[in-house]
């Protein structure tokens, strides 16, 4: 049986124990944050606490439907464990039966290309308990395996929540680099000429990528060990590595909570990470692209830095029907 069929059983398993447990009459309060904190930790757990809860519908013929964390709430103790135990006979037949139905040799079916829209940003869970982040205009295409985790970062930027497996080690593809961890937090920000990673957390090896593939061993080779705080930009031939910036690795991944951040930065770089987020564009006179501008950017407030850039700076905005220009003043 394939490591991938026996998670989600294990998934399946756990979500049937938190429903039996909340219409068990004796849910404490501990426990309830527990069964929310695990739905909301990825789309898999959540899907199967629903799966679950659909079968006690069917099973215990509750009274009309009410959404479960509202059942949370209201803690129904008039339920007893003989609709709990009818619960358990289905959800493990159903599991027998799904799991039996299905050729083992067939790993079961991850979307493998996930992708965001210009100005959309986006999280994805994947099986494994791990949580990747998509920034604007990104596409990441998944394989998983008995031997490996793999990803290829085909476009844009993301940040990676990578959780442990020292038995499967989790590889991200770039172009020529690979990056392998085992369970990490990291960012990776792919350019014209390679990519930029900023780690949060643990160590990441970038190395020479080499074939990969599900019937294929992904041979290990020397590469550049970055521990947490690092920051590194490679291309093909070279990489720039600084150690211990905190504040920099924080800054790179600010896109996350909506906003952008910019200490000192030439007005030309501001603009085009900007336009990253935008369809109408924005085009910038060469005379101001070495003005410097700091500040903090609500990204859902787009127009919000031409303001800021008009009263800060002497720049005036010329609004054309597809594109924005930058002139002095």
């Amino acid at each position: 049986m394939t490591t991938a069929l026996s998670h989600q059983k294990a998934i399946n398993k756990q979500a049937s124990e938190f429903v039996v447990r909340l219409y068990s009459g004796e849910l404490t309060a501990k426990e309830e944050e527990r069964i929310i904190c695990w739905c909301e930790e990825n789309e898999f757990h959540q899907q199967a606490f629903d799966q679950a809860l659909s079968l006690w519908d069917m099973s215990a013929e509750l009274s009309p439907h009410v959404g479960w964390r509202q059942k949370l709430e209201k803690r129904f103790y008039h339920l007893r464990y003989l609709a709990a135990s009818i619960l358990v006979f289905m959800f493990s037949f159903m599991l027998f039966f799904n799991t039996t139905s299905i050729d083992t040799s067939v790993q079961p079916q991850l979307p493998s290309t996930y992708r965001t829209a210009i100005g959309e940003i986006s999280s994805v869970g994947l099986p494994d308990g791990s949580t990747i982040s998509l920034n604007t205009n990104t596409q990441i295409n998944v394989e998983f395996n008995d031997n490996y985790r793999e990803l290829w970062l085909q476009t844009g930027e993301a940040f990676f929540d990578i959780a442990k497996d020292p038995s499967r080690p989790f590889l991200i593809h770039t172009g020529t680099k690979t990056v392998r961890v085992v369970g990490t937090k990291f960012n990776i920000k792919l350019s014209q000429s390679g990519f930029d990673i900023a780690v949060a957390e643990g160590i990441v090896a970038v190395e020479e990528s080499a074939k990969s593939g599900s019937n294929q061993q992904v041979e290990k080779s020397e590469g550049v060990f970055l521990e947490a705080g690092a920051i590194a930009s490679f291309n093909n031939s070279n990489a720039i590595i600084a150690k211990k910036n905190e504040v920099t690795v924080e800054k790179a991944q600010s896109w996350r909570t909506g906003y952008l951040r910019f200490d000192d930065e030439r007005l030309e770089k501001v603009i085009a990470s900007f336009n990253r987020y935008r369809t109408k564009k924005i085009e910038i006179d060469d005379k101001l692209a070495h003005l410097r501008i700091s500040g903090v950017f609500k990204l859902s407030d787009g127009d919000a830095i031409l303001t800021a850039l008009e009263a800060t700076l002497p720049i005036e905005a010329q609004i054309d029907t597809d594109r924005i220009i930058l002139l002095k003043k």
